[in-house]
């Protein structure tokens, strides 16, 4: 794949580019030994099958985590 090609997938708009980003970053995850979290990764798959846009399924993601921390906090 050429370097031009290479290098718009980290901006494009595409669907296509966009998952391969997704992947990117839990390959990326991965390889740094970061964990999961099993709950956002059901709770992108629901959006995504349920055809919720990506500006919306990024803006939920955030609440969930923001939630999460801020319970985290609660928790210490």
């Amino acid at each position: 794949m050429p370097i031009s090609k290479r290098m718009s997938r980290l901006h494009s708009k595409d669907p296509a580019d966009a998952a391969w980003r997704a992947r990117q970053a839990q390959v990326d995850a991965d390889i740094e030994g970061l964990s999961r979290d099993p709950e956002a990764d059901r709770l992108a798959a629901e959006m995504a099958a349920a055809g919720i846009a990506p500006r919306q399924r990024i803006e939920r993601l955030k609440a969930y985590f923001q939630a999460r921390q801020t319970a985290n906090l609660g928790e210490k």
